[in-house]
Parts: structure tokens; C-alpha cells; sequence
């Protein structure tokens, strides 16, 4: 009788610590979901937000004839092809906001020098793969070495106004 009495106990203490680990599993599911829900909106949010600007490459083919494109792509080998194709697709796809919003900042974009455009790219590569208030902070604080204009650019490019 003894013994069914401390099966019986310990049976009833193990059911009674199994439910308080078992809400614990849940709650920490809940928030493993909430925090995966987090991370999505603020990718969704980064992606809103960044205007694309073209590679180097992109870049000299939109400036080009419908002719002088076709001719290009027929050079290039069909991987490097399909590379052009897939970022002009990309920009094509763009919404109309979007791809409104490169259209005005792209000449400004285009009128740097060389050495400028690459460091101006440069920055937006660095600035895309920061947080968002992040980024702000980056923005809003010492320009570094870049010029008013540039700074006006990368700001456009990322949708974070002058001095907000």
C-alpha cells in the first residue's frame, strides 16, 4: 500500500511539473513567433523603404538605344546575360512610387564623379543592412565625408528625410 502510495505521489508531482514546463514550451513558441513576425515587418519595412539604385553595368545599358541594348546583350555570354536581364526586370517590376522616386534621385545620382558614385553605393550597400532606426542614426549624425549633395542622395534612397 506504501509503495502505490509514493507511485501514486510521485505520478501526481511529475503531472503537476509537466504542465507548468509545457506552458513554458508554449510561451516561448509565442514568443519565437512574435519575434519571426518582427524580423518579416522589418525586412518588409527595409524593402519599402530603399530605392534600388542599378549597378555600373545597368547603369550604361539604360542609358543606351533600344538597338545599341540588343546589340550589348548579344555579346555577353548567357550567365552574364541573364544578369542584365534579371536586374532589368527587377527595375521594371519596381512599384510606380518606387521606380518614381529613382527616376528623381538617378541624375543626381549620375552627375558624381566615378569615385564619388562608388562611395555614395557604397554606403547605401552599408546602410541596407542596418536596422532602420539605425540607419536614421547613421544619417541624422556627422555626414562624414560626404558632400550636402550626397548626403541629399543617400537620404532619398533611404526615405529618411533631412534632420527626422
Amino acid at each position: 500500500m506504501r509503495f502505490l502510495f509514493a507511485n501514486a505521489l510521485v505520478a501526481v508531482l511529475l503531472a503537476g511539473s509537466v504542465s507548468p514546463a509545457a506552458a513554458q514550451v508554449g510561451a516561448v513558441k509565442e514568443i519565437l513567433r512574435q519575434k519571426a513576425l518582427r524580423q518579416q515587418r522589418i525586412k518588409q519595412q527595409k524593402q519599402q523603404k530603399m530605392l534600388p539604385l542599378p549597378a555600373p553595368a545597368v547603369e550604361r545599358f539604360l542609358q543606351m538605344s533600344p538597338e545599341e541594348q540588343e546589340r550589348e546583350l548579344a555579346k555577353l555570354t548567357p550567365e552574364r546575360r541573364q544578369q542584365m536581364e534579371q536586374r532589368l526586370n527587377r527595375l521594371q517590376q519596381l512599384p510606380p512610387e518606387q521606380l518614381q522616386g529613382l527616376q528623381d534621385v538617378y541624375p543626381a545620382f549620375q552627375n558624381l564623379r566615378p569615385a564619388r558614385k562608388q562611395a555614395v553605393r557604397q554606403e547605401i550597400q552599408e546602410l541596407r543592412q542596418m536596422r532602420p532606426a539605425l540607419r536614421k542614426d547613421r544619417l541624422n549624425g556627422d555626414a562624414g565625408s560626404f558632400s550636402p549633395e550626397e548626403m541629399d542622395i543617400l537620404r532619398r534612397v533611404t526615405g529618411i528625410p533631412d534632420g527626422q
